[in-house]
């Protein structure tokens, strides 16, 4: 008779998910950036220039990335619903192109992962 083994290594599904998500996430936070940095207020140009995407933190198993401004104002034009903004943008430069794109992410990051370990060897 004969025997077979069949054996589950899953170190390498999850290095290759890892990477899959990383690379999925790093392309999300480019969006983001790139979406906010659109609807930032435009006086000088500078804040619109500010937005920044952190480098990839892993914490476990999560995966940070951060998106945002450093600029001492920027703050304070993001929360500010009263400004006028004749030269374009407004508040919530950061918090509305996050919402309305999370539920898009958070889809492109499962598909990404999905489709990397439908494929992989």
């Amino acid at each position: 008779m004969a025997n077979f083994n069949l054996r589950w290594d899953d170190t390498k599904a999850k290095t290759i998910a890892k990477m899959a998500a990383t690379n999925a996430l790093m392309k999300c936070a480019a969006d983001l950036q790139r979406k906010s940095a659109e609807q930032a207020p435009i006086d000088t140009g500078d804040l619109r220039a500010n937005c920044s995407v952190s480098p990839l933190k892993v914490n476990g198993n999560k995966l940070e990335v951060r998106v945002g401004y450093d600029l001492p104002y920027a703050i304070v034009q993001h929360e500010r619903l009263d400004f006028n903004h004749p030269k374009g943008g407004g508040p919530k430069y950061l918090e509305n192109p996050f919402n309305e794109n999370k539920a898009k992410y958070h889809a492109y990051i499962d598909k990404v992962i999905k489709d990397t370990l439908r494929v992989s060897d």
